[in-house]
């Protein structure tokens, strides 16, 4: 049996990994034969400001077996292709703005901080930020820097609590 795309509308509540990294979690698909479940992971991973948060999403593999058992976070296009039909990205792009509000929500970090991960992006994939962007704001957060880095090329943006 190849891949199967099946999106989990329903996450389980964040939990906090071993090295203080916050997550939420939705299902994306499974391949029995290969013992993979395909995961969207949602992160707030400390920095090193105590009261700053970067926040990632990835996708994961997860063995069906063994809990333990899970691929670090894959940020490339090239995992979005395989995992996530066209036509589904959208519902996608909804349950990570979902599990975004969720995850904020819950956390509630003084400074967030996010970046992209390919340089020098065109404003159309820039969009699935701004979507990330107004998931955060719903928090209670605004934007107080946003930039792209003259040397990286990579896109960064600062969340702050409002006040």
């Amino acid at each position: 049996m190849a891949y199967e795309f099946d999106l989990e509308t329903d996450p389980d509540p964040p939990f906090t990994d071993n090295l203080g990294v916050e997550t939420v979690e939705f299902a994306l698909g499974y391949d029995i034969d290969a013992d993979v479940a395909v995961v969207m992971s949602v992160m707030l991973v400390p920095v090193d400001d105590p009261k700053a948060h970067d926040l990632r999403f990835g996708i994961r593999e997860q063995s069906l077996t063994y809990d333990w058992r899970v691929s670090a976070p894959d940020y490339s296009q090239e995992a979005v292709n395989k995992y996530i039909p066209k036509e589904w990205r959208a519902s996608v792009r909804l349950q990570l703005m979902r599990s975004v509000r969720t995850l904020v929500g819950q956390i509630e970090p003084e400074n967030i901080t996010m970046e992209t991960y390919y340089s020098g992006l065109e404003q159309k994939a820039l969009q699935k930020y701004e979507f990330i962007s107004v998931a955060v704001h719903r928090c209670g957060y605004e934007t107080a820097d946003q930039f792209r880095d003259d040397s990286s090329q990579k896109d960064h943006w600062l969340f702050t609590k409002r006040v």
